[in-house]
Order: C-alpha cells, then sequence, then structure tokens
C-alpha cells in the first residue's frame, strides 16, 4: 500500500505555518518544570533542551493505545511492534535505536541488562501519571545508553487533602477490557497514592501472510500494575518519600520456533525507588536516592527465564553560589543476571554482574540575556573500562517570548550482557559504542502556545550489530542529520498541534574481511516522519482527532516497507465535576500498515468507558 506522505507532510507543515503569528506549540500546565533536562527541576524556558511532556489528560486520552504508541506521538520519535500490546517493540529517538535510549521510572533506571533498553511493552499506560522526553545526548548526566535521549515515566503522586478515590473502567474491540481504582491524599505532612489496574484485550491476527513467522491466531495480553507512592514532611527543608511500581502479565505472539499453543511468555517489570531531599544550607539543596529496577521473563516454548536487576545509588547536590549554579553528585549501579538459560543449565553466561561507579558535575550561570550551561561525567564500568562524557548548552533571549539555543553533547553505551558474555559467540574484545551530537534551535512561547524548529545532527561510532555469524562486532558508523518543526496554538475552543521532522538516517559499514563501506539507510528509519492533532472543547465536551504518518523505510531484513498515514478519533463528556464518560477510536479507516515486516499494525478498534475522579 502506498502512502501519500508528500501530501501529508507539507499539509501538515502548511497547516503549522499558517499558525505562525507566530506558531506555537502549547505545553501543558505540568511542563511548567521539568527534571529530565538537568536531573532537577528546572522551568521549561531555562532547560536548553529539546524536552517535551505528555501530561495526564493526554495519556487518558490515548485510551487503550500502548506506551509505544503514545511516545510516538510526541514528536521525533519512530516505534515499530510485532505485533499488539506486550509483543516486542522499540522507539527510535532522531534515529538513535531502542537500545540507544535511556528508560527511567522516577529517577531510577529501567533497563535490561541483557540486551539493553526498557522493555517499554511491558508497562501499561493506566500505571502512568506523567512522561518526560528529553531528545539529545545526555550521558553527561545519565551515563550509558542515553544516547538518543532520555524517556522518564512518573507514577501517580499524592495530590489533595484527605482520601481521595478514582476509578475507571472501559471496553473495547477483540475484547479489550481496563479496570483501574486507587486513592491518593494528603493527612498532615505525609501524603500517599495507590493504584491498581488491570488490562487485557483478546488481541488480532499479527502476522502477515509470506512471513517466517506466520501464526494463524489471536496474541492476545493481560496485565495489572501496582503503583505506591508515599511522601512525608520531616520540616520546612526535609522531606522523605519512595515510589513503587509492579507490572506483572503474560503475552501470546508469533514466530517460527513455537506453535500457537506455546507462543506464550509471562513477564514481570518492577521499579522501586527511596529518598531524602532537603537542604543542608540555604543555597545547597541535596537528594540521596536509592532504587532498584527488575525486569523478568520466561518462555513456555523453550528453557530460558532471565531475573535482572539493576541498583541504584545516587547522592546529587544542587548549590547557588558566586552567581552561579553548580551541580554535582556521585552513583553506583549494580546489575545482575541470573535463571534458567542464563546462570543455570546447559550453557551459562561468562559473567552474571557488572558493577559501574560514576561521578557527575555541572555549571550553569546567567550573562544577562545569555545562559550557559556545561556537564561533565566519568563512569568506570567494571570488565569494560572508563568513559568520560560531556555537554555544553547555550541559550540566547532575545525577548521576552524568543530564544536561541544551540547545544553539543558526547554519549556513549556500553556492551550489553549479550554482546560480551552469551554463552555461544560471545566477543569480549567489544568497544562501547561512541556518539558525538550537535543541536541549534529557535523557540518562540507566550503562554500555552509556542513554536519550535530544531536541526539536529548526530554521529554513533563503533555501533554494534551482530555479524554473519551472529557475534557482536563494532561494524556500523550511524549519522542522523534532521530538522523537527513542532507547534501548537490555541484558537478559540480549537486547540491545533502539530510535528513534522525531516532526516537522513545512514549507516556505513565496514566488511570485517574485505574492508569495503558500504552505505545504506538506517533499519526501520524513515525520511519523513509527522504528527498532527487537533482538539475542541465546549462546556463538558472534548473532541479531538490525531493523525501519524511515517515515509517508506527498510526492515532490518532489507524488506521495504510503504509509507502510512492514519487518524485516531477520540473524545469526552464530563457528567459533573467528578464522572466523566470517554471513547476513543483508532485507526479509523482500518489502515494496514507495517512498522515491523511481517507484522500488521493494529487494526480499526473502538474503546469506551466511564471514569471517576474524587478530586
Amino acid at each position: 500500500m502506498s502512502f501519500p506522505y508528500r501530501l501529508a507532510l507539507p499539509a501538515a507543515t502548511c497547516a503549522a505555518l499558517t499558525l505562525f503569528n507566530p506558531l506555537a506549540l502549547a505545553q501543558p500546565a505540568l511542563e511548567a518544570v521539568v527534571v529530565t533536562a538537568t536531573r532537577s527541576d528546572t522551568p521549561v524556558e531555562r532547560a536548553l533542551a529539546d524536552v517535551s511532556v505528555i501530561d495526564a489528560e493526554q495519556i487518558r486520552d490515548a485510551g487503550a493505545a500502548t506506551l509505544p504508541e503514545l511516545l510516538r506521538s510526541a514528536g521525533g520519535i519512530e516505534m515499530y511492534q510485532n505485533g499488539g500490546p506486550g509483543t516486542v517493540s522499540g522507539l527510535y529517538v532522531r534515529g538513535a535505536r531502542n537500545s540507544q535510549t535511556l528508560i527511567l521510572v522516577d529517577g531510577i533506571r529501567l533497563e535490561n541488562p541483557m540486551s539493553g533498553g526498557g522493555l517499554l511493552e511491558f508497562l501499561p499506560l493506566s500505571a502512568i501519571d506523567r512522561i518526560e522526553v528529553l531528545r539529545a545526548p545526555a550521558s553527561s548526566l545519565y551515563g550509558s545508553a542515553a544516547v538518543g535521549g532520555v524517556v522518564q515515566i512518573f507514577t501517580r503522586k499524592p495530590a489533595g487533602d484527605g482520601i481521595l478515590p478514582f476509578a475507571s473502567v472501559g471496553f473495547g474491540s477483540r475484547g479489550t477490557r481496563q479496570l483501574q481504582a486507587g486513592m491518593s491524599g494528603r493527612s498532615g505532612d505525609t501524603g500517599f497514592a495507590l493504584s491498581l489496574s488491570q488490562d487485557r484485550t483478546d488481541g488480532f491476527d499479527a502476522t502477515l501472510p509470506g512471513s517466517p513467522d506466520r501464526q494463524v491466531d489471536r496474541d492476545g495480553n493481560r496485565v495489572g500494575a501496582l503503583t505506591a507512592s508515599l511522601e512525608h514532611r520531616l520540616n520546612a527543608d526535609w522531606r522523605v518519600g519512595a515510589n513503587l511500581l509492579v507490572s506483572d502479565g503474560r503475552v501470546e505472539y508469533d514466530d517460527a520456533f513455537s506453535t500457537p499453543d506455546t507462543a506464550k511468555m509471562d513477564y514481570r517489570s518492577a521499579a522501586l525507588s527511596a529518598f531524602v531531599s532537603g537542604r543542608l544550607m540555604s543555597q545547597w539543596e541535596s537528594t540521596l536516592r536509592v532504587g532498584n529496577s527488575s525486569i523478568d521473563y520466561e518462555f513456555a516454548a523453550f528453557t530460558f527465564a532471565p531475573r535482572t536487576d539493576s541498583r541504584t545509588v545516587s547522592w546529587e547536590n544542587v548549590v547557588d553560589a558566586a552567581g552561579a549554579r553548580w551541580q554535582f553528585g556521585v552513583e553506583s549501579l549494580h546489575q545482575k543476571i541470573a535463571g534458567e538459560g542464563l546462570t543455570v543449565g546447559s550453557y551459562i553466561y561468562t559473567r552474571d554482574s557488572r558493577d559501574t561507579d560514576s561521578v557527575f558535575g555541572g555549571w550553569e550561570r546567567e550573562f544577562g540575556a545569555h545562559l550557559l550551561r556545561l556537564t561533565l561525567r566519568h563512569d568506570r564500568i567494571e570488565a569494560v573500562g572508563s568513559e568520560t562524557s560531556g555537554s555544553i548548552g547555550w541559550g540566547w533571549r532575545l525577548t521576552p517570548n524568543w530564544l536561541l539555543r544551540a547545544g553539543w553533547g558526547s554519549a556513549f553505551r556500553a556492551p550489553t550482557f549479550d554482546d560480551l558474555y552469551n554463552p555461544w559467540s560471545p566477543n569480549p574484545t567489544l568497544r562501547p559504542e561512541r556518539s558525538r551530537g550537535i543541536e541549534t534551535a529557535a523557540e518562540w512561547r507566550r503562554g500555552g502556545d509556542l513554536f519550535k524548529a530544531t536541526a539536529f545532527s548526530n554521529r554513533i561510532r563503533d555501533a554494534i550489530e551482530l555479524d554473519n555469524f551472529f557475534v557482536a562486532q563494532n561494524l556500523e558508523v550511524a549519522r542522523v542529520r534532521g530538522v523537527t518543526f513542532e507547534g501548537r496554538r490555541r484558537l478559540g475552543e480549537f486547540t491545533l498541534r502539530g510535528s513534522v521532522t525531516f532526516q537522513d538516517p545512514q549507516a556505513e559499514r565496514a566488511d570485517p574481511v574485505t574492508g569495503i563501506t558500504t552505505v545504506s539507510d538506517l533499519a526501520r528509519r524513515a525520511r519523513r516522519h509527522a504528527t498532527l492533532g487537533a482538539s475542541w472543547q465546549r462546556g463538558p465536551w472534548r473532541l479531538g482527532a490525531d493523525a501519524i504518518a511515517q515515509g517508506e523505510r527498510a526492515d532490518t531484513n532489507g524488506a521495504r516497507m510503504t509509507g502510512y498515514a492514519f487518524v485516531d478519533l477520540w473524545g469526552s463528556y464530563r457528567i459533573d465535576r467528578h464522572w466523566q464518560l470517554f471513547g476513543r477510536l483508532g485507526n479509523v479507516a482500518d489502515r494496514e500498515y507495517e512498522t515491523a515486516a511481517g507484522y500488521r499494525a493494529a487494526p480499526r478498534a473502538l474503546f469506551v468507558g466511564v471514569r471517576y475522579d474524587g478530586r
């Protein structure tokens, strides 16, 4: 099926430019302050970074969509999915692949040490309250894996006084159902939030005829989630707290090595963190955070049951002194793998744990209308070596509404346990992937309106890929250059928004035998992709439409995937202060398209429900 992006993408751009009076991308109220861009609370206009927020209302409007599907609506992001909810998924942030984007949950790294990446398919939207997306090399703040950027997920936090219950129930096509209930509130100096959810779907027949993974069946998914948050203010300067997210589920999938009866996987993902934060002195704010994240899964078709843990201890400090803001801290990460097929069985990994010790710092100062920020970090990774990364950011406030900014950053990704220690074809000589990225941007803000144009370039050396013998090698140099335009503006009862990215994602691969270098497009990344949305609100009614478009691209096996465009519709009706009806019709025209070769994306689906919020 061909995709008329020659019409869709210019249409998105023209719609944006007609709003440029000036055009704007309205930021949600919660976006006034962001955390991910600097590791501390920072007004978004001082972030000096390409950062956006997906707030609770946008997450609710997404209905029964998956987390990767929601993230691509943020702009500058592409995704792939081998079927429906719960199946293998991934992100491409500015062309960087899934394992080159760091996933955080409430400040704690969520990562599979074996293959890299945070396995976002394990996290249901019902467990998430807010998301921040940073698009830029960020290893100088977060260390390994932050090559393309960082996605930070926040669970629900305490809100309101007393005990405030909330609940929702929804039903949709193909046996989809979603239940959620919880409460939040405060009593004196203590706040809490608790939420339980259950998501289920019977799924759809995902593989296309001719796919080597073809199985004629529906692939269902069920996942339950628990989130909890507790905070207590000790005095005017100090507070302590803890956050928990646990998801547990089973997904059915298609592949060439299983049957429909055995192609099932049980999974669990968890993130637990605790912190104490306060002021050591009037100008010195300090935070001590400890946390543990785990990603576990087990297959029915064969003996392989990884159990992974990533334990983090960090001490972060921000000091205002000598006319500048100083940032410094230390961090320790201990990663461990275990389970059948890893540390138990006939074939085991040659190493089952790894420690990373890090020190980082930053400096920020204003010079009249100019803002300058420097960050630096050093990571010592056991059995891999040491890596130093840094960044420079500059912003010039031309007027109260206009900001010009530029930045440079270096980043890296350490080889994974699969790369270095697997029992069949390890390569202990692998070097970390290293990148250098630059960007320039012009931003215009006024109230909730914003227009942003960002030009970027990122070069990744020593990219790790499997060779013809399935051994990980430093084979590639990846280059992604492009420009993204984003906009949103409120026009009376209407809000219009859009994002369009033009990029050149290329890989240079040197054959290890002949030395011949070939140039090709990076797999699953298009030269053009866009989002376009509109919403209308009057009285108790809210109605909206979202369109997603992506151009032609090649898959990892060389198969060409045609471009596509589809539209989702959503709406809600507020019955009174607490009760709300909602609905979503996904892929309205029932377009058939692929984000991974051989796998059809979700067909048209209807989801409706009712929501209660005691606030």
